[in-house]
């Protein structure tokens, strides 16, 4: 059967609308959907100074300088393509660990709930939650 130009741009306005509905309904199927991250110095010791360097495919979020109790955070939608992914380089003293902070295929399915993403850098390694107060140790140091 081949379709002609008419109904398959009938097709595509169909397909276009219902996505359109869904998206300002608020159930948007996980497409620009928007996030956030926070990444938080947690360390026992005053004296202790994280930092932390955060970057995708598009974006550096540059070096950040954070002390006993600092929070930099940033917001963000997937993007279409659902390839979303947010890497951190985080530095305490002789300790360094890079990991994902989001990634769409596995980061966001635990924090969809609340759509932020909480990281504590703590004296033994890097913790996880979704509600910056349940954290579970996601990466020790070494």
């Amino acid at each position: 059967m081949i379709i002609s130009t008419t109904n398959w741009s009938f097709i595509v306005f169909v397909v276009a609308f219902f996505v359109l509905g869904r998206l300002s309904s608020g159930d948007n199927l996980g497409i620009f959907q928007e996030y956030e991250v926070h990444i938080i110095n947690d360390i026992s010791s005053n004296l202790e100074e994280v930092i932390v360097r955060c970057q995708s495919a598009d974006n550096d979020l540059g070096e950040h300088y954070l002390n006993k109790g600092d929070d930099f955070n940033w917001h963000f939608r997937v993007n279409f393509f659902r390839s979303t992914l947010f890497f951190c380089n985080v530095k305490m003293g002789e300790n360094e660990k890079i990991f994902n902070v989001f990634d769409v295929g596995y980061i966001s399915s635990k924090c969809e709930d609340t759509s932020t993403c909480f990281w504590a850098v703590r004296d033994e390694g890097i913790f996880f939650s979704c509600d910056n107060e349940n954290y579970r140790k996601a990466y020790k140091w070494a």
